[in-house]
């Protein structure tokens, strides 16, 4: 009877290729029958105590995965899980072509890729510069040559020799980069439908999430220690499968910058504001200067006023 609401699933592997370019799969639609096929069921194995609540505190304290205290979560579970498993081959069906080109490619750009280092090296060969042994004549008709002839000779082959050299380095070059990017667009084709699967898996996954919140909900309703299985349920909840959700890289470590330790012998350097401010020479080295006896300021010399440092506010 829920089976009209359920989300389409494949029941042969030998469609999974037919179906790559199928159309989106229509929204999923929890009907009124299986939510209430869903609460009745857990109205029944509330009203029978099942679970109890120390198998749920077993369950939760244990170290083992999550699992579902009840047979027919374990049943929505398997189900949940052969559609799962219905994507996946659907994914591998639908790639089998493509993941064979990926793997050939990879040889053939692992191939490039070494013969690379020979032709740089060959190619820094050629670029050496010409030595004293070079330019002595190799053979009769060379000895009736001149010295500037030879030179300009080995010169000549010198730049004929780094021409070839540097035409066969970019030559490979260029054959590594179109293997790149031919294995990109095939890397992209595998990963397009790869994400298309994890989505229907999700989607699934959503779907008997929201059946199993609706057992649970009869369940407690009706069982007698409903009130303590409530906040438990959260930790039964079961893990999707790897392909579904990969594991995430782990976060860039951030670098805590340590200030140095101050040497042991060093004192504690002090701050000016933790000064003693009883006498005016805290501020300055010079001796007091002179004032008037009324204390007016005008007794200050021009130069002395000049010198003097200027008192800080928290002294006024």
């Amino acid at each position: 009877m829920a089976r009209v609401n359920e989300p389409p699933a494949q029941s042969d592997v030998r469609l999974a290729s037919a179906a790559a370019d199928r159309e989106p799969a229509s929204p999923i639609s929890y009907g009124r029958w299986a939510r209430r096929a869903d609460r009745l069921r857990g109205h029944r194995d509330g009203r029978k105590r099942i679970p109890s609540l120390a198998e749920v505190n077993a369950l939760v304290e244990s170290d083992a995965p999550a699992q579902l205290p009840t047979p027919y979560l374990e049943m929505l579970l398997n189900r949940a899980r052969d559609m799962m498993e219905h994507e996946r081959l659907w994914f591998v069906a639908a790639t089998v072509t493509a993941r064979s080109e990926q793997a050939l490619l990879d040889s053939q750009l692992a191939a490039a890729r070494a013969a690379l280092g020979p032709a740089e090296a060959v190619r820094e060969k050629a670029k050496a510069e010409l030595t004293a042994a070079d330019l002595l004549a190799r053979h009769s008709a060379e000895e009736l040559r001149s010295d500037v002839f030879i030179r300009l000779r080995r010169e000549a082959e010198r730049e004929q020799r780094i021409a070839n050299a540097e035409a066969a380095y970019h030559r490979l070059l260029t054959g590594v980069h179109a293997i790149e990017a031919q294995l990109a667009r095939v890397n992209e084709t595998v990963e397009n439908r790869r994400a298309i699967a994890r989505m229907r898996a999700l989607r699934i996954s959503a779907y008997f999430s929201a059946r199993t919140a609706t057992y649970w909900e009869g369940l407690v309703l009706a069982h007698r220690d409903g009130k303590h299985l409530a906040p438990l349920l959260p930790h039964l909840t079961p893990r999707l499968p790897d392909w579904v959700v990969p594991e995430e890289p782990p976060p860039p470590a951030v670098a805590v910058v340590v200030p140095e330790e101050r040497a042991a012998d060093a004192p504690p350097e002090e701050s000016p504001a933790e000064e003693p401010l009883s006498t005016s020479d805290s501020f300055s080295p010079e001796p007091p200067v002179a004032t008037d006896p009324n204390g007016g300021a005008d007794a200050i010399e021009p130069q002395e006023q000049h010198q003097q440092q200027p008192v800080p506010a928290h002294r006024h």
